[in-house]
């Protein structure tokens, strides 16, 4: 049997003007506390308007699905009380005035000392299977 798994990363933009917001700490406690994903299911990404979905170990797209439609709904209500939204977009529609902070891991920290430039305009999501 093949089995697989999916991640989706999203970013968090603020509801009335679209810009990344760094709200990632407060979404990822949220939504990692609540009745429909498990702490380890969302996780931060590169900057801290970005926020990663995993699904479990999956043996079909039934089940890849009704994991990926659970942690939609929670990372969206964990969003919205955290006074954001998520976007499944490939790139921030609009972009702030400052850079969005970089989340705070040994291995992020390292990309943005040797790659400021990239890390600043990594404002960029993807899905991986």
């Amino acid at each position: 049997m093949i089995t697989f798994g999916v991640e989706e990363e999203y970013l968090l933009l603020d509801p009335d003007t679209a810009v990344p917001t760094p709200l990632v700490e407060e979404v990822r406690r949220r939504a990692g506390l609540g009745a429909l994903a498990d702490q380890g299911e969302v996780q931060d990404e590169l900057l801290q308007a970005q926020i990663e979905v995993a699904t479990p170990v999956c043996w079909n797209l039934e089940e890849v699905g009704g994991h990926l439609l659970r942690l939609r709904h929670a990372l969206a209500s964990a969003a919205e009380a955290s006074g954001c939204r998520v976007a499944a977009t490939g790139a921030a529609p609009v972009r702030g005035v400052l850079p969005v902070p970089v989340t705070r891991t040994p291995r992020y920290l390292r990309m943005e000392g040797e790659a400021r430039q990239l890390v600043d305009e990594h404002l960029i999501c993807g899905m991986h299977v």
